[in-house]
């Protein structure tokens, strides 16, 4: 695991958080995919960018962002608890469109 990127996805996602408060969503977007293009471990940029998506009714960019959320997440060592319970999330959710 490299914390030097886990580092840098963190500061991406505080960011983009910021951003979606102040209204520049697109700038919040575009730091929340570089996180998925580098296949982050951590839910929370998947999350952000499957609601925003959802709401701007980009179903298909909803799709591939829960489908590469589960991609990446199937891969992860399952002896992390958290995993499961996500995985699951993005299924159901995914299943839903």
């Amino acid at each position: 695991m490299n914390y030097k990127i886990i580092e840098v996805q963190y500061k991406r996602n505080i960011e983009g958080q910021k951003y979606e408060k102040i209204g520049k969503i697109d700038e919040a977007i575009k730091l929340y995919e570089m996180n998925v293009n580098e296949m982050c471990e951590g839910n929370f940029p998947y999350d952000r960018l499957s609601i925003i998506y959802h709401k701007m009714k980009r179903y298909d960019d909803e799709k591939r962002i829960l489908n590469k959320a589960i991609s990446v997440f199937e891969k992860i060592d399952i002896r992390r608890r958290d995993i499961q319970p996500k995985l699951k999330s993005f299924k159901e959710r995914l299943s839903k469109l």
